[in-house]
């Protein structure tokens, strides 16, 4: 899979983050290098809140957290509220649409699910087992080799990280409020709809093609969605979701994919 050296990766300084985003795919693994270690994450794609017109959000999940406060879980987060001043290392991805978007939804199935431990749960157990489908570090594989050198880097660089990653959640505090639903469209064209609980540390649901990407910002401003001209409706442009559901009667000129934002 695509969490290893042999697929390559490109390490971004923290003033690029936008060039980092506009690299790493939907489904993809991100890392960030702190004090001792990487701390891992994946990246969801961008998430649109639903009725109004605020900035999207580049969604990441990562399991993060500091237990003096709240418990350590798998929780998401702005891309740009876990850079802080980290070089930012994105992982080239090679696998197919459909398997990224099962990535996602492992993750959001994920979210909330509490519990770490520097040698057997860490951050990058959790991105690998849901990319590669291995719960294992290699970080913590070297540390173990050599305990004396690395374990209390290890042991600081977590406690750091955890706390570093709560706090500045709280940043983000209005964009991923209470009972607040995002829209994101997966690799397959999906619309996947969320509802967030607990500044992003729960979700009170998730929803495939359960609404129109029109009630997020408006059908054109999703980027590379496959879109469909009905001849019923004198030619109205109609997402997948519309297709399938409150269209499907209709007759449909085969779709195209259509590239803005």
């Amino acid at each position: 899979m695509c969490v290893r050296l042999k697929t390559g990766f490109t390490d971004f300084k923290p003033q690029s983050i936008r060039n980092a985003i506009r690299a790493t795919v939907p489904g993809g693994a991100v890392s960030f290098n702190r004090i001792g270690f990487h701390h891992f994450a994946i990246f969801l794609g961008w998430a649109r809140p639903k009725g109004d017109d605020s900035e999207p959000i580049p969604l990441l999940c990562h399991l993060s957290g500091d237990a003096t406060s709240h418990p350590t879980s798998v929780r998401l987060e702005d891309f740009r509220d876990i850079v802080q001043n980290s070089i930012i290392r994105v992982y080239r991805c090679y696998c197919s649409a459909s398997r990224r978007s099962q990535v996602i939804l492992e993750c959001l199935y994920r979210v909330g699910t509490i519990g770490f431990n520097p040698v057997t749960n860490n951050c990058e157990h959790f991105v690998r087992q849901v990319i590669c489908g291995e719960k294992v570090s290699h970080q913590t594989n070297l540390t173990l080799a050599v305990p004396l050198l690395r374990l209390p880097r290890l042991i600081i660089g977590s406690s750091m990280v955890g706390a570093a990653a709560l706090s500045e959640s709280f940043s983000c505090a209005g964009k991923l409020e209470d009972s607040r639903s995002l829209g994101m469209l997966n690799p397959d064209m999906d619309l996947i709809e969320i509802t967030l609980s607990n500044r992003g540390l729960n979700l009170t649901s998730i929803k495939l093609n359960a609404s129109c990407t029109r009630d997020f910002e408006g059908c054109s401003r999703f980027c590379k969605q496959t879109l469909y001209s009905c001849n019923t409706c004198a030619g109205a442009a109609v997402c997948k979701t519309c297709q399938k559901f409150c269209h499907k009667d209709c007759q449909l000129t085969a779709g195209k994919v259509q590239d803005v934002g």
